[in-house]
């Protein structure tokens, strides 16, 4: 039997990893994410992908890869996409012989998940306690669509020539098996057979199970590892070509990093044929770890007058209690918005140290004006009622809070009338040029407001990235000893340096191209 490994994403490009490994008729999917390359070449804000057509603009502009019977089946009842199937075979990387028996799923970036809603139901999702939850919470509080439905889903029928959900009848669970099944408590089982998207919600519940150690008699290990994000996985599976190892993302400054070192150590252990490993910031040299910009907050918030504002993700929990202990320091209070309410919630079901809101301890949430409440606004209204803040109470005390928001939230703003402060940019540098423009948008509003940036794009001190340097990843490589190295999740500059540096440690390189399977030598 021959061993292969096809890349769909993540070949040439930072995210969107979509792998296959196969060992003859047995596969797996390893990650399937958005790629947000592929995606900004043709649409924007304004410019989606008409979903109630299902799968068909996302096959037609690239988005998905041409795997015939791979995708849900009423996602492409429509006769239009049986037509496109038509001229896709002849595309480079079609086949129509892709049934994994499972997904491995690292961790719960959209760049990794944010397409496994297009699936077909019988392919398993496996992956940690906290991934679980936190795709069930990032579908609980969006605006569905097809993207969307990675936990629950509607079934589609074609009205009119277009896709539209049948109704409560037809709403299900997908499979998702929980390697780390400690944290599978009462909690996580509580909250994750909850309906609280909107108030029309009614599904078919389908409890998670438990994820076994061998996938259709191929042996499966899983492993803990540093990441931006908590939850994040890394893979070692057993093919007839010996073990593979698969990185997912991984890093070793935050405060986890010891994690990231014993799957390295693991992975020695099994005498890896090759290692799938990601390459973001291979060029960088060790840069900013998470203590260093906990200093960095500390300070700024100490010496910042007015509001302040923190830019970063709340899904980022080290970064999350970095602000909080940097308000509670300023005796200033921290504010997250409603949504990452939700978050933290279902984050603290599978993980009880995740802070949750309180009204003594922090944080607090942000109760905006809006016209109607969804049944997820609804539900941490209800849940967290005795930490709601208003525009109103912020704007008549800003020196007394520290908000937890990015650009895309400054018109809450506007509620609050903030007039000096700081916002305090801890997120990612843009990488393309629509975040580029992003910037300069959130530069006017800054200006708007009178504040003050801090950690703009080129300075540092206040974020530090979620993903290991090119000395570490060389560190993480040495120590696990793969024969092989395979390099995703990285551009032209990454691969290069993995050209330099993996043969002086006697290493060999398969370099993949998208679509093309790359053969693993017995």
């Amino acid at each position: 039997m021959s061993v292969s490994v096809t890349g769909y994403g993540g070949i040439g490009e930072i995210g969107g990893n979509k792998l296959l490994l196969e060992d003859g008729d047995w596969q797996v999917m390893l990650d399937f994410g958005l790629s947000f390359g592929a995606r900004s070449r043709y649409f924007e804000e304004f410019v989606k992908p008409r979903t109630s057509l299902g799968t068909h603009d996302y096959l037609r502009t690239g988005l998905l890869p041409p795997l015939e019977g791979l995708y849900r089946r009423d996602y492409e009842a429509l006769e239009q996409s049986n037509r496109l199937w038509v001229r896709l075979r002849g595309n480079a990387g079609y086949r129509d012989d892709v049934h994994p028996a499972a997904l491995l799923l690292s961790h719960a970036h959209a760049d990794h998940v944010g397409h496994a809603a297009f699936l077909r139901h019988d392919v398993p999702i496996v992956a940690s306690a906290m991934t679980a939850v936190i795709a069930k919470a990032i579908q609980d509080s969006s605006v569905g669509g097809v993207e969307a439905e990675s936990v629950y889903t509607s079934a589609r029928t074609v009205k009119n020539e277009l896709l539209t959900p049948r109704g409560k009848g037809d709403r299900g669970q997908r499979r998702w098996q929980i390697l780390d099944w400690d944290r599978w408590g009462d909690p996580a089982r509580a909250y994750w057979g909850q309906q609280i998207r909107t108030k029309r919600d009614g599904w078919d519940t389908q409890p998670a199970v438990v994820a076994t150690d061998t996938i259709e008699g191929h042996r499966v290990r899983s492993y803990p590892v540093d990441h931006s994000i908590r939850g994040a996985r890394g893979f070692a599976i057993e093919t007839s070509a010996g073990w593979i190892g698969y990185s997912g993302d991984i890093r070793l400054h935050g405060d986890r990093g010891d994690d990231t070192l014993r799957f390295a150590q693991a992975l020695g252990e099994l005498d890896l044929s090759l290692l799938i490993c990601e390459g973001t910031q291979a060029p960088k040299p060790a840069g900013l770890t998470e203590e260093d910009v906990r200093g960095s907050v500390m300070q700024a918030v100490e010496n910042a007058d007015g509001l302040v504002i923190g830019d970063f993700g709340p899904r980022n929990i080290e970064r999350l209690e970095t602000f909080l202990d940097a308000a509670r320091h300023a005796g200033r209070q921290l504010v997250v918005l409603a949504k990452d309410a939700l978050l933290l919630h279902a984050m603290h079901a599978a993980d009880a140290t995740v802070p949750l809101p309180d009204p003594a301890r922090q944080p607090l949430v942000f109760q905006d004006r809006r016209a109607s409440t969804t049944g997820w606004q609804e539900f941490v209204e209800e849940t967290f009622g005795s930490s709601l803040v208003d525009a109103s109470q912020i704007a008549g005390a800003p020196s007394e809070y520290v908000m937890a928001m990015s650009y895309f939230d400054a018109p809450k703003l506007l509620d609050v009338n903030p007039q000096g402060g700081a916002w305090i940019y801890s997120s990612s540098e843009p990488y393309d040029l629509e975040q580029e423009v992003d910037m300069e948008r959130l530069a006017n509003w800054v200006r708007l407001f009178g504040m003050r940036m801090l950690g703009s794009p080129g300075e540092g001190g206040f974020h530090a990235s979620g993903h290991a340097s090119g000395p570490d990843l060389l560190r993480f490589i040495e120590t696990a000893q793969p024969r092989r190295l395979m390099p995703i999740h990285l551009e032209h500059a990454g691969l290069e340096f993995y050209r330099r540096e993996v043969p002086r440690l006697g290493i060999e390189m398969l370099e993949p191209a998208w679509g093309q399977p790359i053969t693993v030598p017995t």
